[in-house]
């Protein structure tokens, strides 16, 4: 962990959904309950294809009657145009809030004047956000991004790598649900049919993990163990790749090897189960 790191993230967005029926509207849509969120606790949650597969991931809160949904910037105009073709009659109001700051802060001594804080919700002790209005004068020390997203990279979270794979994959085999990102009693959402049938059935054929290696790879490019294909660069600086789990357990802590014959090992984080 980077001790007494704080970074305003310029790159995020807050979108703010409210109305009566705000509650049951993002329930029947998104993978995590919006139930379990209060003062105290915000939630990781994703939106689905039809088919399952991950269109975008985001941090939930709320105060008073208002979800605030935290985005990465690049995926937030998607994300309203979804939530507006899911709307349908439903009694809510979706607004792009562009009047905040998200900042994040690994020092837990910092305080700001914000309307809101949360620690974040898929990993303990990973870091604090707060979220400010951008009129309100941040008298802090700041930083810029970089070190935010070495965290994210050293962790095996998926942010840094995720506009490289957008659509492409299981909530599962992106860890969603070691992540706590997804709610297996809360009823149908966008994409649940094949998420709770993977989950019933275990079948998980592959998923992400961060590769040790810091040599130039190739996204596309196979993984061998022992002659026999494991897995595929799904990313390149930083390194990720989708790995088979039927043998997992034999080749985990081993040298893979790549296409070009570059060793490469596995970074299997201390969250994933």
């Amino acid at each position: 962990m980077i001790s007494n790191y704080t970074t305003n993230l310029e790159n995020k967005r807050v979108i703010s959904i409210t109305g009566d029926e705000s509650e049951t509207f993002l329930n029947n849509i998104i993978t995590n309950d919006v139930k379990k969120i209060n003062s105290n606790n915000s939630i990781y949650s994703c939106l689905l294809s039809p088919q399952g597969k991950v269109i975008s991931h985001f941090f939930i809160s709320k105060i008073d009657n208002k979800f605030l949904i935290i985005i990465d910037d690049y995926l937030s105009d998607d994300l309203i145009e979804k939530l507006n073709f899911y709307k349908l009659m439903s009694q809510v109001d979706i607004k792009d809030e562009n009047l905040y700051n998200v900042v994040f802060t690994t020092d837990e001594t910092i305080k700001l004047n914000s309307i809101l804080d949360f620690k974040d919700p898929r990993i303990p002790n990973f870091g604090k956000y707060f979220i400010s209005k951008k009129n309100e004068n941040l008298d802090i020390n700041l930083e810029d991004n970089e070190k935010y997203y070495k965290l994210i990279n050293l962790y095996g979270l998926v942010d840094g790598i995720f506009n490289q794979i957008q659509g492409q994959y299981f909530s599962l085999e992106l860890n969603m649900k070691e992540l706590k990102a997804i709610d297996f009693s809360k009823g149908c959402y966008v994409g649940q049919e094949n998420t709770a049938r993977m989950n019933l059935k275990e079948k998980i054929s592959k998923k992400l993990f961060r590769l040790n290696n810091e040599s130039k790879l190739i996204s596309g490019e196979e993984l061998f163990f022992n002659n026999e294909i494991i897995g595929k660069i799904v990313s390149e600086n930083p390194n990720f790749a989708m790995i088979k789990m039927s043998k997992f357990n034999e080749f985990n802590d081993k040298n893979l090897k790549t296409q070009n014959d570059i060793k490469v090992k596995i970074s299997k984080p201390n969250w994933m189960n």
